[in-house]
């Protein structure tokens, strides 16, 4: 029989069928998945290096992390060598707005409405500098809720957010969800019980690392891969 099937091998060598198709490899950074604890990780679950991620939407040091790591820390996440979790760390009502929004659209437009956000940080806190000034900012608000809703509109938020495909009444939603409002809350307070400094910090692997920038935070990533 074993001569059989080698001579049957031969001929299909001989009358030229093509040879199976080598199948692609997975796009880890597709799988995105929402921890027990709040965070969202982000890549394979088997990964050899686990990378946790404290982080603010208004903190410049962390858009500066978010561009210098985007190609080369994405394109680990992608191999599935690395999965990173994502847990944010309000510092105020713009910060918890943007917090409720990235996640708004659900598991398949975190990665591209966290990017958007970060990116377009600069021009939505001038914004928010000039909304501050003005009387409506200062005005009491019925509800945390309403201040969410109010910031996101006065600082482009939302407009940021509507052009990842979500509309006003969706992102309305979100922003109105008490139980999404404590789930990132909870993760702040969770934050400053293991004494997480400020932002951006890092683990690596459940280990506490030194590094606030990519430049720092790389070589340590490699060593662990």
């Amino acid at each position: 029989m074993r001569i059989v099937l080698i001579v049957f091998s031969f001929l299909l060598v001989l009358i030229g069928l093509p040879p199976a198709k080598a199948q692609p490899a997975r796009d880890w950074s597709t799988n995105v998945v929402e921890q027990p604890g709040g965070g969202i990780a982000v890549g394979n679950p088997a990964a050899k290096v686990k990378l946790v991620e404290w982080l603010s939407y208004t903190c410049s040091h962390c858009a500066d992390f978010a561009k210098e790591s985007k190609v080369e820390l994405h394109a680990m996440v992608r191999a599935g060598s690395v999965q990173v979790e994502y847990r944010t760390l309000p510092r105020d009502g713009l910060d918890l707005a943007a917090g409720l929004l990235v996640r708004c659209g659900g598991k398949a437009r975190f990665a591209g409405a966290h990017d958007a956000v970060f990116a377009g940080q600069a021009a939505m806190l001038d914004k928010a500098t000039a909304f501050s000034a003005t009387p409506a900012a200062a005005a009491p608000m019925p509800t945390l809720a309403a201040r969410l809703n109010q910031l996101a509109d006065a600082t482009g938020l939302r407009a940021t957010i509507r052009a990842r495909g979500l509309n006003d009444s969706q992102t309305t939603r979100c922003l109105n969800d008490e139980a999404a409002q404590k789930r990132v809350i909870a993760i702040a307070e969770a934050a400053q019980t293991a004494g997480i400094p400020g932002t951006p910090a890092f683990e690596i692997g459940g280990r506490r690392v030194d590094a606030h920038s990519w430049a720092e935070l790389k070589p340590q990533l490699l060593a662990t891969r």
